[in-house]
């Protein structure tokens, strides 16, 4: 092959390389002030996961995400509760493990109120009350 036709080969395969570039490019970024999927983002998969009631992609990206809140793990923990009984209370003990870490001057009454809801939040019946308390305890510094 003639050194111009080399030449020439690398000029096309490098702009045909630059195009696809700049098209990958506007298919993969928002335009400024669009809105952007959630595509990507782990956390906010997570979140759609579980107010969608998603126990299975809840529990893939919290895996992805490392270590989730205080917060949301009492949100995967309440899920579990709803959606795989069998497993809740593991899931529960963990939540309450949690909490103690973030609480060095939790008392046992405290833990007692805990357990209590954590029971409650297993039951179709309480699962709301229960869940309404153990927010406000997973928010309480």
């Amino acid at each position: 092959m003639p050194l111009h036709s080399l030449a020439s080969t690398r000029n096309r395969d490098s702009e045909t390389t630059r195009t696809r570039t700049r098209i990958d490019d506007a298919v993969s970024r928002p335009r400024r002030g669009a809105a952007s999927s959630s595509r990507g983002r782990p956390r906010t998969i997570f979140r759609r996961a579980l107010e969608r009631g998603n126990l299975v992609l809840a529990e893939v990206t919290a895996r992805e995400i490392g270590r989730v809140t205080i917060a949301e793990a009492l949100e995967l923990t309440a899920l579990v509760a709803r959606k795989q009984p069998h497993r809740y209370g593991r899931f529960a003990a963990r939540w309450l493990c949690l909490w103690l870490e973030e609480h060095e001057k939790a008392t046992l009454d405290d833990v007692a109120l805990l357990v209590s809801n954590l029971q409650s939040l297993a039951t179709p019946k309480d699962h709301a009350s229960a869940l309404a308390i153990l927010r406000k305890a997973a928010r309480r510094g």
